[in-house]
């Protein structure tokens, strides 16, 4: 099965789905789905059922067509200086912008944090850290790779990689259900899109956003706590964040011309070269403002209001 519909009007259906069974799940009693008897099975079947069953109907939808857009590949070696940059890139701007975030709407901020979510799973047992980890930074890492730096970012990608990047980040961060969040993800998609770019590899998407997550999921509460204080310790961190932040971003951009030198060196043809011929201002038009993509938005905000 292979259908020819534009990416601008079928991919922002995918999200929605995600969007609707998201929520839906949502107004399950928590008995129902065995959170308190399992909660990490439960965690995981959840995500499962509302990422990867649609993804892959998604995926035989597209047929051939999609399949080496996914860029599921594994990054190479030479690759792994950049990939560390980009982590501790990823990690101190989401912490900047969490500051900011928290600063001006703590209460929202605080609801919709990842460790509230798993506060019932948190407890002394001695696998549970391993568990926890499994079920709310690696496997969401993986699903959520797949779906929007996988398929959304290799639908969009014949557009070029600045707006591939900032629609998949758009959806990424609206399927996280936080107006307040927002930035953080959209910035976070937007770092993820540019890895997945430069090394041509899924798979590095999915490793620095497990190792995001996990450093959320744990060290979120002491950096609400350090803004709460504002001292001098809290000025201090923020510089050597902001410092830390540059530097990673210098070598990491040092790295990716390295990268896409030896793309270059050895003949490698660009598989997200901008292939589109429209105008600039047409190609936002038909990528921000496609019917499917409106409804999305709209959904989107209203989930955001009705949620808790």
């Amino acid at each position: 099965m292979n259908l020819k519909f534009k990416e601008n009007i079928l991919s922002p259906l995918l999200v929605l789905a995600i969007i609707v069974i998201v929520t839906a799940v949502n107004f399950i009693p928590a008995e129902a789905i065995g959170i308190k008897d399992n909660p990490y099975l439960a965690v995981v079947v959840i995500q499962l059922l509302s990422y990867a069953i649609p993804a892959l109907f998604y995926s035989r939808i597209r047929g051939k067509e999609l399949t080496p857009k996914l860029k599921l590949r594994f990054f190479k070696p030479s690759q792994i200086l950049f990939l560390i940059m980009a982590t501790v890139f990823l990690i101190c701007g989401t912490v900047l912008i969490s500051m900011a975030m928290y600063k001006f709407a703590p209460n929202a901020f605080e609801a919709s944090a990842v460790s509230e979510y798993a506060a019932f799973a948190m407890n002394r047992r001695l696998f549970d850290g391993v568990y926890l980890i499994v079920a709310f930074a690696v496997l969401p890492a993986i699903t959520e790779e797949f779906v929007f730096r996988g398929i959304i970012l290799g639908e969009y990608q014949h557009r070029g990689v600045v707006l591939a990047s900032m629609i998949s980040s758009a959806m990424f961060a609206m399927a996280h259900f936080s107006i307040v969040r927002f930035p953080i993800y959209f910035f976070s998609g937007l770092v993820l899109a540019l890895v997945v770019f430069a090394t041509r590899s899924v798979l590095a998407g999915m490793v620095i956003h497990a190792l995001n997550n996990t450093f959320v999921l744990f060290a979120e509460k002491f950096i609400t706590n350090a803004v709460d204080k504002q001292n001098v310790s809290l000025t201090l961190l923020v510089i050597i964040l902001g410092a830390l932040a540059l530097l990673s971003l210098l070598i990491m951009c040092f790295e990716a011309h390295t990268i896409y030198r030896r793309y270059s060196d050895a003949n490698v043809e660009s598989d997200h070269a901008l292939m589109n011929k429209k105008g600039k201002f047409e190609q936002i038009a038909e990528t921000f403002f496609s019917p499917t993509f409106l409804i999305l938005l709209i959904v989107y905000i209203i989930v955001c209001l009705i949620e808790p």
